[in-house]
């Protein structure tokens, strides 16, 4: 068995954390987007489907999770570094070529804090 976690077995747990079923966090969630019953959180929670960012990001709201987590489990990137990219080359020439360089973890929290140091 895989201890690999996916966006289902993240909602998943967060709901059983908040001690929810899932028909009372669906019957919360129908209050913000229209359509959302239990049987549509049961197919997310059991990775037969992705909903869309805004969906994620009520769950997020509603399971006091972090978004940018749960997006990018679901694979999504948030609004704003997808704006970013949009808008700016320099941005995603940053990204891309970051990318390139097959950076590992340590990697990225290293270039993280040197940024960091830099806006000081």
């Amino acid at each position: 068995m895989s201890n690999t976690v996916t966006f289902g077995s993240r909602i998943k747990g967060l709901r059983l954390d908040a001690r929810l079923s899932q028909r009372e966090l669906a019957e919360r969630l129908a209050k913000r987007l229209k359509g959302f019953d239990f049987t549509y959180l049961s197919k997310i929670e059991n990775n037969r489907l992705v909903p869309s960012a805004a969906a994620i990001l009520a769950l997020a709201a509603e399971l006091k999770g972090n978004s940018d987590e749960l997006l990018a489990l679901a694979g999504k990137a948030p609004q704003d570094v997808g704006q970013m990219l949009q808008k700016s080359e320099g941005a995603r020439m940053f990204f891309r070529s970051a990318l390139t360089k097959g950076l590992s973890e340590e990697d990225w929290k290293k270039l993280l804090l040197r940024i960091e140091e830099r806006k000081k």
